[in-house]
Parts: C-alpha cells; sequence; structure tokens
C-alpha cells in the first residue's frame, strides 16, 4: 500500500516507505531504497525525512550517493519541465546536498529559475548559494542561470509568462 501511495507522490507515504526500507520492516531492508524514499519526502517538506535521509546518507559510499542522486533527477526531470518550481528546488538540493562533489553552479540556476517563478523557499536559497561561490565567479553564474532560464522556457511544457522577456 505504501509503494502504490509513495509512487503516486504522497509525501507521507514516500517518507513510511523509507522507514521500512530502512528498518526492513515488511520489506528486506535496503539502505539505497530507504534513502531515495526519504530524499523524495524531503524535497516535499516532511521535517523527519530530512534526519533520516542525512542519516542514511552518512552510511552510503559516494557512488550510491552519486547513482541515487542520479535517479532523483531523473524522477524530478518531468516535474521541472511542467514548471513546477518546487521540484526545481528539490533539484538544487540534490544538486547541493546528495551529490559527492555538490554542483553548485547548477543549483543556483535552478533556484534562481524557481525563485523568479514564485517558490517560496527558493530566493533565500538561491542568494545562499550565490554566497558560496566565489566572488570572481558570481557574474558568470548569474549568466548562467540567465541563459538556463532561456533554455528552460524554449523547452517547457508549461512556459511562464516571464518566459517572454527570456528571448
Amino acid at each position: 500500500m505504501f509503494k502504490t501511495l509513495a509512487e503516486a507522490g504522497d509525501a507521507e507515504a514516500q517518507f513510511n516507505l523509507a522507514l521500512i526500507y530502512a528498518e526492513g520492516a515488511g520489506l528486506p531492508q535496503n539502505p539505497r531504497e530507504a534513502l531515495f524514499w526519504a530524499w523524495l519526502a524531503r524535497i516535499e517538506g516532511v521535517a523527519p525525512a530530512e534526519v533520516l535521509a542525512d542519516k542514511l546518507q552518512s552510511a552510503l559510499p559516494p557512488d550510491a550517493c552519486e547513482a541515487l542522486a542520479a535517479r532523483l533527477e531523473a524522477r524530478l526531470a518531468p516535474r521541472v519541465a511542467e514548471g513546477d518550481s518546487a521540484a526545481m528546488l528539490g533539484l538544487a538540493r540534490v544538486l547541493l546536498h546528495l551529490r559527492p562533489k555538490p554542483d553548485a553552479r547548477r543549483a543556483y540556476e535552478w533556484l534562481a529559475i524557481a525563485a523568479a517563478l514564485g517558490q517560496p523557499e527558493a530566493a533565500g536559497a538561491r542568494d545562499a548559494t550565490l554566497a558560496a561561490i566565489p566572488e570572481k565567479d558570481r557574474f558568470n553564474v548569474q549568466d548562467g542561470a540567465l541563459e538556463a532560464f532561456a533554455v528552460w522556457c524554449r523547452e517547457a511544457k508549461n512556459p511562464a509568462p516571464a518566459c517572454a522577456a527570456a528571448g
């Protein structure tokens, strides 16, 4: 039951499925699956999922985290293409906090787009990410965000009204 609901996007079911995989109660224990579902729940704002994800992530080798990041990015891609700014914020978090080598440039791009689309948490995260980038690179990163926005606008299934100004 949890798996069906979790696959359908129910955040609480995703967290419960993460717990089931983490504990091995009801399904064979699998920390990678547990972390996948914990991250999805975390992206959807289930607060306890963040604690569980951090605990599980600290026990996995970098190559497992890299593979999981790629899996999450693929899972979020359709929502990003639809213009879901919460998915863009989640994608940025994956790029910053799950990848063994954080990709601050791409994360900034998605945070800047999510903020432009009105995602409430994105502006603060965007500014914090930019502040962590070396000062000499900031203008290039911001220019990259403009280009990423223009690309997203061209490829988006539901482009935002602001895309008219993106060129």
